[in-house]
């Protein structure tokens, strides 16, 4: 070899061991930057929601149901989790997400705290999902920063995560992201790609238990691909499969979840094919628009009124202005993949919920944009670093006014999620934002007006929420039904006002009227008719009831009531027994079955029930008397003796049981003792037998 090659060589070794400790430092430089944003992006956010974690509950709106009256949630155990995972509650499957509800329920109960700071904490955590994903795909960590910074605060996120029944959002989302991630290392990690790929279906799985928007992620795969320029081969595709079966069988189960519910509209009546599309394209405008400039937020946005019988002009002109975006996202395809990743990163993963199929009673939602805006995010990002490290005039011009309008965005966008989060504080408070964006919102009133009755106590208040509700839409069932429900049980004088229980049962018919399969409307009219004793007219309300909700047991016990009243004593056995199974710790099914015992002339097994159900309650009087009854008609009357006197004890008014106890101090001939309680029934304008009075009067010597 030449002294030259020799030379030429050794100065090739020596750059290059000078350039291995410079690669290296450039390495730890970029992790330290990249530390420093993950760090900043979780503060800002950290600061911006530290708020919600003194938000209480949405009562009126599903926070109320999915865990307040979720009995599945109540108690953790195995059959309740059985039960989470194998059956539909209202209308939604999420059995995963439930199954953290039971957790904290099991810890705390109904403190509001612990499930707020779940919701931040899953959040935060998707924020550092959200860096991980962007910087693997684009290999740039200012767009990473910047869409996780944006993700983190950005107030059209503030309903995923101030609101506790949407943990089903920052839940499924965490595994999406998670089964995203690893789809990536699954594509560039040659070594172990098998496991990532499975770990990626796996989280897929558990993201389709918490929420089942995760049917979107196999196109999302897909997308991904053409991203990273993959090649197209059968391989891609075959790959996918078992992500398509699983979005195949879940996408089924949510289709029927939401129809045994009702969740599925019919807007057939409402808004034509040719209008339906022009819904769509509104709320894909709006969602663009807002994520600009996020103001005037709502938790519902409701279907447009029609002007003349068409829809508002904002709604024709939505489809143009669609076509103008979608023109320059295809122009962009000259320069980069970027914009059209994003773009379709954000139509794919919100198009199941653009109102097309309709779900809900909303042509938008804020917890919609969760996912769908890191595409859009993404392309944000893309646009700072165009501005820093294009060569062009534009980008030139725009280096220093991109970062500026960055952080002064980064700014007001935390400042109105920081006032949004406020909003979301409880239920009266969002809701009266509600009203004051939508006055005729009839929805806003009802639901205002069910918490001020169930929750706040505040009659006067609901009822006219109620009233204004059906003022706005005289159609609107649920608020009769609630209306008569508060007439029933807590408006006037006493339950028993004839006057507010015949509103209460005009209401429930009205509702019934409106809506043949209103639930509330069916059990209140008949406990309204069983309340004024028309137990004949109760019955067949029960039965309407039940074949709609079999699965309450105090409907039994109360058609069980009605049928005993009616003398259909076999009949109302059943209902108690029915009853019984279903809650083994309900005190009156077990008075009202000894009833039924009793009539059999069955002493024994009815003081068996009357004791089981004084070991449920024994602050009650009437199973004493009952025992009482029964133990005197067994000759036991010294213990039917002790068993009246614990029930006047604690119903000093119960002048049925002061003539048994009399009769019963009549048979031990203790004559004045008898005479008394028999004074005593009297006293309680018990109508009294002449004759048997003075014949009694004059045994006990008076």
């Amino acid at each position: 070899m030449s002294k030259e090659k020799i030379k030429a060589a050794n100065n090739k070794v020596l750059k290059g061991n000078k350039q291995k400790p410079a690669v290296i430092e450039k390495s730890k430089e970029n992790k330290r930057k990249k530390n420093i944003y993950i760090l900043i992006a979780i503060i800002i956010t950290s600061i911006v929601y530290v708020l919600s974690l003194n938000n209480g509950w949405i009562k009126n709106w599903d926070d109320g149901g999915y865990i307040m009256e979720h009995k599945l949630v109540h108690q953790l155990t195995l059959d309740n989790i059985k039960s989470i995972f194998s059956v539909f509650y209202k209308g939604n499957y999420h059995p995963l997400t439930t199954l953290f509800y039971a957790v904290e329920y099991n810890f705390v109960g109904e403190s509001p705290f612990l499930y707020h700071l779940n919701n931040l904490i899953f959040h935060l955590f998707n924020v550092f999902l959200v860096f991980t994903f962007v910087k693997l795909i684009t290999k740039k960590i200012e767009i990473a920063a910047i869409t996780a910074i944006l993700f983190g605060i950005h107030p059209m996120h503030v309903e995923s995560v101030a609101w506790v029944s949407e943990r089903k959002d920052v839940l499924y989302s965490f595994f999406f992201l998670g089964s995203m991630i690893c789809y990536h290392f699954y594509l560039t990690k040659k070594n172990s790609n098998t496991k990532y790929y499975l770990f990626s279906l796996f989280a897929f799985l558990l993201s389709l238990f918490s929420k089942s928007a995760a049917v979107i992620l196999p196109l999302v795969l897909l997308l991904i691909d053409y991203y990273i320029k993959r090649k197209w081969e059968w391989k891609l595709i075959v790959e996918k499969i078992p992500f398509f079966i699983l979005s195949l069988i879940f996408g089924v189960i949510a289709i029927f979840s939401q129809k045994s519910a009702g969740a599925i509209q019919d807007l057939n009546p409402l808004f034509t094919w040719f209008e339906r599309p022009m819904l769509a394209c509104y709320s894909t405008m709006m969602y663009l628009f807002k994520l600009i400039i996020p103001i005037d937020l709502s938790a519902m946005y409701p279907y447009p009124d029609r002007i003349n019988g068409h829809l508002p002009a904002i709604f024709y002109i939505a489809p143009a202005v669609i076509l103008v975006v979608a023109f320059l996202v295809y122009y962009s395809k000259k320069f980069s993949r970027d914009i059209i990743f994003g773009t379709f990163f954000f139509l794919i993963t919100i198009s199941l919920v653009l109102q097309l199929l309709p779900v809900g009673g909303a042509i938008l939602s804020e917890r919609y944009t969760y996912i769908p805006y890191i595409g859009l995010f993404m392309i944000i990002g893309k646009g700072y670093v165009y501005s820093q490290e294009d060569k062009s005039k534009f980008a030139k011009s725009m280096k220093l006014l991109y970062p500026a309008v960055i952080v002064v965005g980064v700014i007001i966008f935390s400042v109105l999620a920081f006032q949004r989060i406020l909003i979301w504080k409880d239920g009266e408070v969002l809701f009266t934002d509600v009203i004051k964006k939508y006055p005729n919102l009839p929805f806003a009133y009802n639901n205002r007006g069910y918490l001020y009755f169930n929750f706040l106590k505040k009659y006067d208040k609901a009822l006219a929420d109620y009233n204004k509700c059906i003022e706005i839409d005289s159609t609107f069932h649920r608020a009769y039904s609630n209306r008569g429900v508060l007439y029933y049980n807590f408006y006037g004088d006493s339950k028993s006002d004839s006057l507010h229980l015949s509103l209460a049962i005009e209401n429930f018919t009205k509702a019934l009227k409106f809506k043949n399969d209103n639930t509330d409307a069916w059990i209140g009219r008949a406990n309204c008719y069983s309340t004024i004793k028309k137990f004949d007219l109760a019955l067949p309300d029960y039965n309407r009831y039940i074949s709609i909700v079999a699965d309450d047991a105090k409907s039994y016990l109360w058609r069980g009531i009605a049928l005993y009243n009616l003398g259909r004593f076999d009949e109302a056995y059943i209902d108690f027994v029915k009853c019984i199974d279903m809650t083994p710790d309900n005190d009156n099914a077990y008075l009202w079955r000894g009833l039924v015992y009793f009539q059999r002339k069955d002493y024994k097994t009815a003081i068996k029930d009357f004791d089981r159900s004084l070991q449920l309650n024994p602050k009650q009087s009437e199973p004493y008397s009952w025992r009482g009854f029964a133990e005197f008609n067994l000759k036991m009357t010294d213990q039917a003796i002790a068993d009246y006197t614990i029930a006047l004890q604690k119903n000093p008014k119960d002048a049925a049981t002061f003539i048994n106890r009399s009769t019963a101090y009549y048979e031990l001939k203790n004559y004045e003792q008898a005479f008394k309680d028999y004074c005593a029934a009297g006293d309680l304008r018990y109508a009294l037998d002449k004759d048997y009075f003075f014949k009694l009067k004059a045994l006990a010597g008076k």
